[in-house]
Parts: C-alpha cells; sequence; structure tokens
C-alpha cells in the first residue's frame, strides 16, 4: 500500500544526522510502514515498502522519500535490503511414547496414548543491503544464526466406540541467537550488534545496540504491537533505520522461532 505525499516533504537523512524515528503501518492490513521524524505522527518522513515472500525467500524492504515523478506511487530510494533463509533444519530427533499420561499406569482407563517428540533446530538467516533496488550497490550483509529446542506433545485419545482422535501441543524455545554484520562498506573491521534479554521468559525485554543502530521490544511487542521505534546516527542513517527494523520487527527472536517448522506428520 503506497503512503500519501504529506504536505510538507521533509529533506532527506544526512550522513551522521541524529535520528530518533517511528516506523508504523501505512494502513490496516498492509505491512508497508510510514517513517516519522522525532517519532511524531505529524512529521511523516519517508516510508518502507515491504513487498514479497518470506517463505519464497523472496522478502525485500525499501526505504523511499516523497520525492515522486508525476503520476507514480513510488519515491527515490534512500536504502534497499533482501531477506533470505539460508538454513532452516531439525535434527536430535527423539521420540519417547508413553501409553498412558496419568499416574496409576493404566491406559485402558482413559483409553489415552501420549507421544513426546523433541528436536533441536537451527536456522541462517541473510540480510543483503543496497543503495538501490537493482542490487548493484551492495553496502552491508547482516547474518543472523540461531539455535533452539522444539517438543511436541502428541495425546491420542480412543473413544468406546474405537474412534481416536489427536491433540497437539507445540512448544519452542530459542537458545542462542547471534547478529553479525558480515560486511560494510567503508569499514575495514565491520561494526558489531549487542542483544541484551531473555525472549523465553513471560515478560521481558529485548534491546539492540551498536554504533549502526538501537532498538528495543518488549514480550507484548512481538504480539500487538503495530509500530517500533529505532535510534540512529550512522553514517548512513536510512541503512541503520532499515537494519534495526528488520531486526527488532522482523527478525527477532521470536519471529526467528515462530518460523521454524515443526514436523506433524506420524
Amino acid at each position: 500500500m503506497s503512503s500519501s505525499v504529506p504536505d510538507i516533504i521533509i529533506p532527506d537523512p544526512t550522513p551522521g544526522q541524529k535520528c530518533h524515528v517511528l516506523f508504523k503501518k501505512t494502513g490496516f492490513g498492509s505491512s508497508d510502514q510510514n517513517v516519522y521524524m522525532d517519532c511524531d505522527e505529524t512529521k511523516k518522513w519517508i516510508m518502507m515498502d515491504d513487498a514479497g515472500s518470506l517463505w519464497a525467500n523472496s522478502k525485500t524492504y525499501t526505504l523511499e522519500n516523497f520525492v515522486r515523478t508525476e503520476g507514480s506511487k513510488r519515491g527515490q530510494v534512500l536504502c534497499h535490503a533482501k531477506l533470505e533463509i539460508t538454513k532452516l533444519k531439525t535434527y536430535g530427533v527423539d521420540v519417547h511414547e508413553d501409553s498412558d499420561s496419568s499416574s496409576d499406569g493404566d491406559s485402558s482407563d482413559d483409553g489415552e496414548e501420549v507421544e513426546v517428540l523433541k528436536m533441536k533446530w537451527a536456522q541462517g538467516i541473510k540480510v543483503k543491503f543496497y543503495k538501490e533496488k537493482d542490487c548493484q550497490n551492495h553496502i552491508a550483509t547482516l547474518k543472523v544464526k540461531a539455535k533452539g529446542k522444539a517438543k511436541r506433545i502428541t495425546t491420542t485419545t480412543t473413544d468406546d466406540d474405537g474412534n481416536e482422535s489427536k491433540n497437539y501441543d507445540v512448544s519452542k524455545k530459542v537458545k542462542k541467537v547471534k547478529y553479525v554484520i558480515d560486511e560494510m562498506k567503508g569499514e575495514d573491521s565491520p561494526p558489531k550488534i549487542k542483544l541484551e534479554g531473555k525472549p523465553n521468559k513471560g515478560a521481558y525485554k529485548l534491546k539492540w545496540t551498536g554504533d549502526v543502530f538501537q532498538a528495543e521490544v518488549d514480550s507484548e511487542g512481538f504480539f500487538g504491537s503495530q509500530s517500533i521505534e529505532v535510534k540512529t546516527d550512522w553514517k548512513d542513517p536510512c541503512l541503520g533505520m532499515l537494519m534495526g527494523y528488520i531486526i527488532a520487527k522482523e527478525i527477532s527472536p521470536d519471529d526467528i522461532k515462530d518460523k521454524v517448522s515443526v514436523p506433524f506428520s506420524d
């Protein structure tokens, strides 16, 4: 969904400019985002076009201003990113069958059988950043490595007529996740990203800090929040904004965990 051009077009961010921005959806049901200067919704600054499908490894994000040619719904590109899943696997599967989930050990009383499937999982993600949508001017590469555990409990109940019904209960945990800027144009040593917080807690706050951007999100943000704040004073502030948004809103530990597929077939 294209965002309407504001009455006053604010000039593009300049190198090293101190920015504190708010990303918020352009409308109901849209994945595109308006970006507001100083987190002030009266200062619509730029927008982000969210396109493609993660499952098809064609997910892209484009920051653009509101300088548009006549008849166009798109502005000038400020930063472009492409995300792909580089590894997604489960391993170390351990299946335990318990003929009775009750404490008396007599499965015939309730006709219930329980199967517990445990496994480990690993996921790799790569995000490449460019100055243009043609992906010719590469400026940075972000790599994410995550590991965790998953458990599926299958409860099979048989009624008096011999009919079976199955109930599945799946739980997943993130054990380790690391965000690394693998390449950065003009930098001999890529800046580091530090993640603070523990996502597997019932209530928590995650915070990403580093020279390129700073962002944070709490446990409620993963499920209900429609916005995310990002701070940056990096040499390329648009790169800082876009990297911060993608990490905090699209590939946070909970986002990564949710994309891990646990087999449901027998």
